[in-house]
């Protein structure tokens, strides 16, 4: 009887872990395409047209050419000294309208950095919002000016408009103002007039920017620790909560969440980003794990793929390129 009762058990569990595997037909893979040796961690990249510019950590700022997508070259680069940095640089980001680079020394004040003389010639300008900013967010109003928004870790939610004086040639800062957060912001992103911020604990809250007018619309308590945000509409946008894994919202025109989905809740998410229905998350130390977006508001995972350290992942021209501890690698997602 008691070995009857055993192959028993034994069969009853051979089905229960058997219906755990995975659906391996349904996992996307990943082919690397080229791995850009960055010397400091990348921790972040921004991708303009052929050009990448790369926040690499404690080696300062790069600037690849990509025209060769398997063969990149690197045009550029400046150290911490030459920025007058002393942390690593965590931020990047190019306003090619206008030819103005905007990078983060890691919890300090944005840097403005002038590329208009040409891409082999940049120029540091100074520095804008305030210390201890997590993230920022620059937009473009025309061709003489520009408005930068940053999540301020301490009092919330700053913005700064400069313009351009063409007699003297110099950028200054016309107008700024500051509203507080609910909680202490985090991450930061622009979508058209809407505007979001991560508030660690209290999750995010969105504002509406009506000519540099800034209101609160609604704030939503998450699990984990609201880290970032990507916005893919003014109404629908994931959101990275570490421990908490990740969030998928829609946000009706009533003001009402018509969907709320989380998923990855084994994983320690850092950034989302995302490419029509796919998704890419950034999982520190466990590499990246890749998921689809389905219309009914679903999120369906499609394979965890270590390949190192990721920060930050970014896609373009179908692209994945991802910023980790082993420099910039671009890869192609093979469903």
């Amino acid at each position: 009887m008691m070995i009857i009762r055993s192959i028993f058990t034994a069969l009853i569990s051979f089905f229960i872990l058997g219906c755990m595997e995975p659906n391996k037909e349904n996992l996307w893979k990943l082919d690397s395409v080229a791995h850009l040796k960055t010397e400091g961690y990348c921790r972040d990249v921004f991708i303009s047209g052929d050009s990448v510019f790369i926040a690499a950590g404690q080696a300062g700022i790069q600037l690849w050419d990509i025209s060769s997508i398997v063969s990149p070259k690197i045009i550029w680069d400046m150290t911490l000294t030459e920025i007058g940095a002393n942390k690593e640089i965590s931020q990047i980001e190019y306003e090619p309208s206008i030819k103005q680079l905007f990078i983060l020394e890691s919890n300090e004040r944005p840097i403005h950095i002038d590329l208009s003389r040409g891409d082999s010639s940049p120029i540091v300008l100074g520095q804008f919002s305030s210390e201890k900013t997590k993230e920022f967010r620059v937009i473009t109003n025309n061709s003489d000016s520009f408005t930068a928004f940053a999540a301020d870790n301490d009092d919330g939610l700053k913005w700064s408009r400069f313009d351009y004086d063409t007699t003297f040639g110099i950028w200054f800062n016309s107008a700024g103002g500051e509203i507080t957060s609910r909680g202490n912001p985090n991450g930061i992103d622009i979508y058209g007039s809407s505007l979001i911020l991560t508030l660690d604990q209290l999750g995010i809250e969105l504002y509406q920017n009506n000519l540099e007018i800034l209101s609160s619309r609604i704030h939503k308590d998450l699990d984990g620790n609201a880290r970032s945000v990507k916005m893919i509409s003014e109404q629908e946008f994931y959101i990275a909560c570490e421990d908490g894994g990740a969030y998928r919202l829609f946000l009706s025109n009533s003001l009402e969440w018509q969907y709320m989905v989380q998923f990855a809740k084994d994983l320690f998410v850092t950034h989302v980003s995302s490419n029509n229905d796919q998704i890419s998350l950034s999982c520190a130390s466990n590499g990246l794990a890749l998921y689809e977006s389905k219309q009914n508001g679903q999120v369906e995972e499609r394979g965890i793929h270590d390949i190192g350290y990721v920060y930050h992942t970014e896609f373009s021209n179908d692209y994945l390129f991802a910023a980790t501890r082993d420099g910039l690698q671009i890869l192609m997602i093979l469903e």
